[in-house]
């Protein structure tokens, strides 16, 4: 098979607009080579195997005004989302209201009230601000995944993975409440409302936002977030707990699979069990429904404290 011609400097390894590609002599011929795909119509790419690809092939097209939001623009920031990108998930484009609405398939289209919705820029890529897009995730999306969400916007934590924030805490429930009272009336507002009311600050993974609103759910009196624990002079702080009954619950995500952290956990949990502490245990798949291992083990522990 013959190797496509190389393409010139000012567009190569990155999309382009057909239009733009005929402008630096690339003929049609070219534009139809096995090496470029067709991912929206006029534009061509090299590969769109991440989210990232998808939105800077469809960047190209984009209306004045347009940017991305909701799902989109929460993948962009680094937000929780419940489940990975997958090719057949639709860019979410917003428009300011009044402006023409955009098409495209592999897109959902929505509009914003441009006065109201902050608009910025990440990755080189038009998109709505991390509280933005908070309140067009809010539209659609069902309250706990919501409230991950707004742990991440309150999170200090530079501990907590993926995000891209410019800012951490990004945000604070004063100034979300003030934001959510300009856009009183807006779509979106009160589940975004009700997710702030059971958000909490200084989360470090969407896994520990997950493991607290589970036990919460299971009706448990709601555990602190990395509450403060004096031992030996040394401060500790599980990622949740319970200091009136010394009782610690930690998440084990991934990176406690590695030894050197394999090892320090195993000493912070006997540095806590020597202080007469109940350390419950936890993974991702210990939290999932109402009867879980996780609501089991902290059954067990409430039980030995009764």
């Amino acid at each position: 098979m013959r190797t496509p011609n190389p393409l010139p400097d000012a567009i190569a390894g990155r999309p382009f607009r057909a239009a733009e590609g005929a402008s630096h002599g690339v003929t049609r011929q070219r534009m139809r080579a096995s090496d470029l795909l067709r991912p929206f119509h006029g534009v061509r790419a090299h590969s769109i195997g991440s989210l990232l690809e998808a939105a800077q092939a469809y960047a190209e097209r984009m209306g004045a005004g347009h940017v991305f939001a909701a799902e989109t623009a929460a993948r962009l920031w680094g937000l929780p989302l419940p489940s990975d990108w997958r090719q057949e998930e639709p860019l979410v484009i917003a428009r300011p209201h009044g402006a023409t609405r955009g098409t495209g398939r592999g897109t959902r289209q929505i509009a914003y009230a441009a006065g109201l919705l902050d608009v910025g820029a990440h990755r080189g890529l038009p998109v709505l601000g991390p509280v933005a897009t908070a309140l067009t995730l809010a539209r659609r999306m069902p309250h706990e995944p919501l409230v991950h969400v707004v742990d991440a916007l309150l999170t200090d934590s530079w501990r907590y993975p993926d995000l891209e924030l410019p800012t951490r805490p990004h945000a604070d429930p004063v100034a979300l409440e003030a934001f959510l009272a300009r856009c009183r009336g807006h779509n979106g507002v009160p589940a975004l409302r009700a997710a702030l009311r059971d958000a909490r600050q200084g989360v470090d993974s969407r896994w520990e936002s997950v493991t607290r609103r589970a036990i919460v759910l299971a009706g448990f009196p709601e555990p602190e977030v990395h509450p403060l624990v004096l031992i030996d002079g040394q401060e500790r702080r599980p990622d949740l707990g319970y200091r009136d009954l010394r009782i610690a619950i930690e998440f084990e995500g991934d990176g406690h699979r590695e030894r050197r952290q394999w090892q320090r956990d195993i000493g912070r949990y006997a540095a806590f069990e020597a202080e007469d502490w109940i350390v419950v245990r936890a993974t991702s798949a210990d939290v999932r429904g109402p009867a879980t291992p996780l609501i089991q083990r902290l059954s067990a522990a409430f039980a030995r404290r009764a």
